[in-house]
């Protein structure tokens, strides 16, 4: 696509137009010609001179397939000059950024670019809200000749940024799952449908499915060998994020916000964690389902992750929603995470639920303290109910569960 001009004016450019406006004015009174033929002349000159050597540079360089938010991310483009001319003052940066993105600062000006040269430019951006937003190309300009005016040009090519919710690695221990236990223990069957990690091969045994026969390895070693495959099946586990926010808390204000983005941070730092010692089967995120069975288990983490960007508050969703959702997947499930906004009668029942699938669960409550109250008959799943606060989480005061 081809690039299009862009001129306009610097602010030292604007000001200099007022100025003229000002010396025009006051010329009707006394004489000043002199003076804004000067001033005009010069502001001229600025524009001709700098419209015959506007920069006629090519960017090279990509955004990165993810960040996270709040953190502030170096971006390299490469600047080479495919013009004639020597160009002069020349500086990058994005226009036209979201309102939750902001450039924190732009490559130090490059004073002079000659014909075929190329210059290494870094520009710093730092997301304050998660989400996915697409960004234009940056914008290579020039203020030469006097800084009046910046010339450059610019493509209407679009990147996609993914900003992920803020996560870190917890200290946690879940009882329904066995952190000694990892995904290099050797198990040779597999769930149907399900695709776990490559180990190697062996020899070919009595009773090994023929399916798994690596007929490269027998032909190497002449006798059959098998393929094995790194897989945990006692280690499989379910987060359930609930989404819904009463109506009356809609659009979100500070407050309710700061308490939404405190879930979805802990749900991934939850997915991080646990990650590394057990496979996610499944995330509920309000109504929505997603199954990772057959995903490898990294391609898992940065899914869920991807997912978690982009997570909305959900208006209509009701609690009730999970249990017809979850009640036939706890049989195959050994510990499901709760990551609640706040405390709802209906969660009880899904412990309930998850208890006579023999399905151990985990409950984080969003909610700040003394704000939460459990009946009798809740207070018996008090050790497997933490209540967390919104400021913890997203200050990351909240390493041990």
């Amino acid at each position: 696509m081809d690039a299009k001009l862009r001129i306009g004016l610097t602010d030292a450019g604007k000001m200099i137009l007022r100025g003229i406006g000002f010396v025009a004015l006051a010329a009707l009174i006394v004489p000043a010609f002199g003076v804004l033929s000067a001033l005009v002349s010069a502001f001229l000159m600025a524009l001709v001179v700098g419209f015959i050597l506007r920069p006629r540079v090519r960017v090279s360089g990509y955004l990165p397939d993810r960040i996270v938010v709040n953190n502030s991310v170096q971006l390299r483009y490469m600047l080479k000059n495919i013009g004639r001319f020597s160009v002069y003052n020349l500086c990058l940066r994005f226009d036209a950024l979201p309102d939750a993105i902001e450039q924190v600062e732009s490559g130090h000006v490059v004073s002079h670019l000659g014909p075929g040269d190329t210059v290494e430019v870094i520009v710093t951006i730092r997301p304050k809200r998660r989400g996915y937003y697409w960004i234009k190309n940056p914008v290579c300009q020039s203020s030469f000749p006097f800084g009046l005016f910046s010339f450059g040009s610019s493509r209407d090519d679009k990147e996609i940024l993914i900003v992920l919710p803020t996560f870190s690695f917890l200290r946690i221990l879940l009882q329904g799952l066995n952190p000694q236990v990892h995904s290099y223990s050797s198990i040779l069957a597999g769930r149907t449908g399900a695709f776990p990690e490559y180990a190697g091969n062996r020899p070919f045994l009595p009773g090994d499915s023929r399916r798994r026969i690596d007929a490269r390895a027998w032909a190497r070693l002449a006798m059959p060998a098998t393929k094995e495959y790194h897989e945990n099946f006692d280690n499989c586990t379910a987060l359930v994020l609930d989404t819904g926010v009463p109506k009356s808390l809609l659009p979100l204000k500070t407050d309710a916000i700061k308490k939404f983005e405190a879930a979805v941070s802990l749900c991934a730092s939850v997915a991080y964690t646990v990650n590394d010692y057990c496979l996610i089967d499944l995330l509920l995120a309000g109504p929505d389902l997603y199954q990772f069975t057959n995903r490898p288990r990294k391609m898992r983490l940065d899914k869920i992750h991807e997912i978690l960007a982009g997570i909305k508050p959900s208006e209509d969703y009701i609690p009730e929603q999970m249990i017809s959702i979850l009640t036939d997947r706890l049989h195959r499930i050994s510990e499901v995470i709760f990551v609640l906004y706040g405390w709802k009668k209906a969660y009880r029942q899904l412990l309930e639920l998850a208890g006579q699938a023999r399905c151990h669960s985990t409950v984080f409550v969003i909610e700040e303290s003394g704000k939460i109250d459990l009946d009798q008959h809740e207070m018996a799943w008090r050790e497997d109910i933490r209540i967390l606060s919104p400021d913890e989480i997203l200050t990351e005061q909240v390493m041990h569960l």
